[in-house]
């Protein structure tokens, strides 16, 4: 009997097509009209297709978004509240809006919001202490002296606060992750854990070397010899300018983790200087320097609170995180509906021309830049709200585009021309650019960690003709214009266009200096004192002029309050600029992101097919100019 694949096995494996026999045969062409209806039918097809999968989607997101609003609706808190902090990397400085790449972006607190948590369960009776688990310790400096007066305050009232962690000392970070630990009353650590404390390193490689083996020259100039940012890519070995900056720069933040270490732990400097140059503790060797208070597990922790707090049963432990508590209301005093609006108008990453959406690829993943368009916008807003009197900017940037920052120092100026106060608070960071708008504000709030500073600049390009050469590649072109060939990279700057581009940056490097002197009321000669693109610890700022006052975005927004005729930051209404999306916002702009990704990877593969000669149609002028080789001034 044949069985039932015998057909198939008598079949060639690669299937020939027929030829066609004419209609004589028997075999008749489609009519035209059946093609038409035929190909109307798929077209409608793929359609409904698409459009229900349109409505699926939209479907999920909306089910997503309404389950996640539900999710904010906090049950009712307990009588004795125990809060508990996760310390899993850095904290935000603003709520991270959801999108396909990180859905649960908007769960964090920000660190204003960290800190408004924590002063309100000072004076919340219900509230006992606070423990947090250490997992991931990469938490920038200023974020951990923020944190660490929030603590303290916190403290000050009589509650307990402990910290747990089963090692303390990720790899470059361990000093600052003690440091943060530090602001505890208790320091617990796991058995078998280590304590490392090894200093401050900064360490860099130098491409030079491998650069003139592949035939790439880099081409920078900078204003002046402190700014070294391309310094890696044009020196074999560090510059002495920039050996000096950085030894001041890092025996400043070790100074200061120092002092207020050694001040936590009861012990002198001198002793704490001394465990330190260790690098790594043993848990009894950590304990015997009074750098720990018990090595033990975390379930003994938890004993030991339920004791303390009087709880009878381990299986009814009131911990509550702080996300939640933030979230749910608040019996005592909190900051009024009504209260002063003050505006708060975040500038962090990457200052940029034009709107973040459109500055930003699709396809990277990464933080979003702070688009100077939306930035002036938001400041410009507040300025013309008669309702609102001040206006706070709460910086965390490495700089960018001068352009782009000039556009945001205008929308400050003209803001403070309307009488509107203008008070500057720095994160991490606030360099470069992001020193450049806040030079004209009212006053500077930075922390003592903060890196501020670098008032110089620096722009060029690769010249990588000597690579296509070692490879075999040539390239022609055509030209018009002595200077037509400014910005290609395969050819090095001409004497015309290394002139034109150093008159460009004296050009910047001099508004900036006046810019600076005219914000900071300094005479220019004092501003160049201490501009030459060095960069400074926000405690050394202070000492030069840079900064006003040392301090976080509390003590900014208590300054405010009192600047327009109020207590403290308690009293002010704080409304974020650019207004955050809204929850259907959101989901509206996932979707247009979805697409934009879409689009943008349909442009590529074009694009490549373009390039390797896959479709026979011209290439765009623009596939020879390939920006990531370019780099304009910072």
């Amino acid at each position: 009997m044949p069985g039932p694949n015998d057909s198939l096995r008598n079949k060639p494996l690669v299937y020939t097509p027929r030829p066609s026999l004419p209609a004589s045969q028997g075999i008749r062409p489609v009519p035209l009209w059946r093609r038409i209806l035929g190909g109307l039918w798929r077209a409608l097809r793929r359609t409904c297709t698409t459009l229900g999968a349109l409505v699926l989607t939209l479907s999920l997101l909306g089910g997503f978004s309404a389950f996640r609003m539900a999710g904010t609706v906090t049950p009712p808190l307990p009588d004795t509240i125990v809060l508990h902090l996760d310390i899993d990397g850095d904290i935000p400085e603003k709520e991270m809006e959801s999108t396909f790449s990180d859905p649960f972006a908007f769960r964090h607190l920000s660190i204003l919001r960290v800190i408004e948590a924590l002063d309100r369960a000072e004076t919340d009776p219900r509230v006992k202490g606070i423990v947090a688990h250490l997992k991931n310790g990469n938490v920038g400096l200023a974020h951990i002296q923020e944190l660490r007066a929030a603590l303290k305050r916190f403290r000050s009232t009589g509650k307990f606060a402990y910290i747990h962690a089963t090692e303390y000392g990720d790899p470059g970070r361990g000093l600052g992750t003690y440091y943060l630990a530090s602001a505890f009353e208790q320091i617990w650590m796991q058995p078998l854990g280590t304590l490392s404390i090894a200093g401050i390193g900064i360490e860099s490689p130098y491409l030079k070397g491998l650069l003139d083996k592949v035939g790439v020259q880099a081409e920078f100039f900078q204003r002046k010899e402190y700014k070294t940012a391309f310094e890696n890519l044009t020196h074999a070995e560090m510059t002495p300018e920039n050996r000096v900056m950085l030894t001041r720069m890092i025996g400043n933040l070790g100074e200061q983790m120092l002092s207020d270490i050694a001040a936590d732990r009861k012990i002198t400097p001198v002793a704490l200087r001394a465990l330190i140059d260790r690098g790594l503790l043993l848990g009894k060797e950590a304990l015997d320097g009074k750098l720990l208070d018990r090595v033990d597990y975390e379930d003994v922790l938890t004993a030991q609170i339920n004791a303390r707090i009087g709880n009878q049963s381990e299986d009814d432990i009131p911990f509550v995180s702080l996300e939640a508590y933030y979230a749910a209301p608040f019996p005592g005093k909190s900051p009024p509906a009504n209260g002063v609006p003050v505006a708060l108008v975040y500038v962090v990453g990457a200052i940029v021309e034009g709107d973040s959406d459109s500055d930003k690829s699709p396809l990277l993943m990464g933080e979003q830049p702070a688009s100077a368009q939306d930035i002036a916008q938001a400041i410009t807003d507040a300025a013309n709200d008669p309702a609102i009197p001040a206006i706070v900017l709460r910086i965390n940037s490495p700089g960018g585009s001068p352009t782009a920052s000039e556009t945001i120092r205008r929308a400050i100026v003209r803001a403070r021309e309307k009488n509107k106060k203008v008070i500057v608070s720095m994160g991490d960071m606030a360099a470069s650019g992001g020193y450049w708008i806040a030079a004209p504000a009212d006053a500077i709030f930075a922390l003592p960690a903060t890196l501020t500073g670098s008032i110089g600049v620096v722009g060029g390009k690769f010249d990588l003709s000597g690579l296509w050469g070692k490879i075999g590649v040539t390239w022609d072109s055509v030209r018009w214009g002595q200077n037509a060939g400014f910005w290609t990279f395969n050819a090095p700057f001409s004497p015309s266009g290394a002139e034109r581009m150093n008159a460009m940056l004296d050009e910047i490097y001099t508004a900036f200096v006046d810019r600076v002197a005219q914000g900071r009321k300094m005479p220019v000669d004092q501003v160049e004192k201490i501009a030459g693109g060095r960069v400074w610890t926000g405690a050394q700022a202070k000492k030069v002029g840079l900064v006003d006052s040392l301090g976080g975005i509390d003590a900014a927004l208590d300054y405010t309050a009192r600047q327009i005729g109020l207590g403290d930051r308690r009293d002010l209404s704080i409304e974020v600029l650019p207004r955050p999306l809204t929850p259907l916002e959101r989901i509206i702009k996932a979707i247009e992101d979805q697409g934009a990704a879409i689009g943008a990877m349909a442009s590529f593969q074009s694009a490549l097919q373009n390039f390797t000669g896959a479709q026979a149609r011209e290439t765009h002028p623009d596939m020879y100019t390939l920006a990531p080789f370019l780099t304009p001034p910072r």
